[in-house]
């Protein structure tokens, strides 16, 4: 991996949200590539190897699906962040109980000095003061020792949302890697059939699952990564001279 880390792919973040969805695409013509011969794992091998054109291409790959993740991000959240799982919690209308909003209100206001109750009683930027708050809490836990969690889930929450942003490149190289199969199959190596049977198998599979299954799955590890948020927010509250904080 030496050459990625040039690239700015060598911590897990890079590799996990942005690289790995780019690769699991290309990796939709597997079947076709062994029906012709491989040509497309030679490509992999390049990629992964990060030298040369390897390291450019792999670069080009993480920022489109970061791209692509934040298409999709914008459409299952239009008023992102502010109306993303971690900011709605804090919000006087959101999911949590108004005990809870107080708790992790008189956090925030020890932790980075934003009052979010003196907002919402004035009625105004309130949307702005809880954003700004957010903001600056994932400043203060970056490295962290009890955001230990919280950065496992940005991660997967990263992971599966550029994976499910992508969507119309995979599931257009699956169902173009089984068409090109059978034509393989039927028009130049009869021993191209299992091929021809595994891709149309993951088509007939992973499309309706990238359809149906994948923008639910985002919205989930987003909720995970919202709870994490904040269990960090007592911890680091606690840590730092609050031992009566609760989660």
């Amino acid at each position: 991996m030496k050459g990625l880390s040039y690239a700015n792919l060598s911590d897990q973040y890079e590799r996990k949200t942005r690289f790995l969805p780019a690769v699991l695409c290309a990796l939709s013509l597997l079947p076709v590539s062994a029906a012709l011969g491989g040509p497309v794992m030679e490509w992999l091998k390049l990629v992964l190897g990060g030298a040369g054109i390897g390291a450019v291409m792999a670069v080009g790959l993480s920022h489109v699906a970061s791209a692509m993740g934040n298409r999709l991000q914008e459409k299952l959240w239009p008023r992102w962040p502010l109306d993303s799982p971690t900011n709605r919690r804090l919000h006087p209308e959101g999911d949590a109980s108004a005990q809870q909003r107080s708790l992790w209100h008189g956090s925030v206001k020890r932790l980075v000095g934003i009052d979010i109750e003196a907002a919402v009683a004035a009625g105004e930027n309130v949307e702005a003061a809880i954003n700004d708050a957010t903001a600056a809490l994932r400043n203060l836990f970056w490295k962290r020792p009890e955001a230990e969690r919280l950065q496992m889930h940005n991660v997967d929450f990263g992971f599966a949302r550029n994976l499910t942003g992508m969507r119309p490149i995979w599931m257009t190289l699956l169902v173009a890697s089984a068409a090109a199969c059978w034509v393989v199959f039927l028009t130049i190596d009869r021993g191209a059939l299992l091929w021809a049977v595994v891709s149309s198998v993951l088509a007939v599979i992973l499309v309706p699952v990238g359809i149906w299954v994948l923008p639910g799955y985002v919205r989930t590890k987003a909720n995970y990564y919202a709870e994490s948020f904040f269990a960090t927010l007592a911890a680091v509250d606690r840590a730092d001279g609050h031992p009566d904080t609760e989660e």
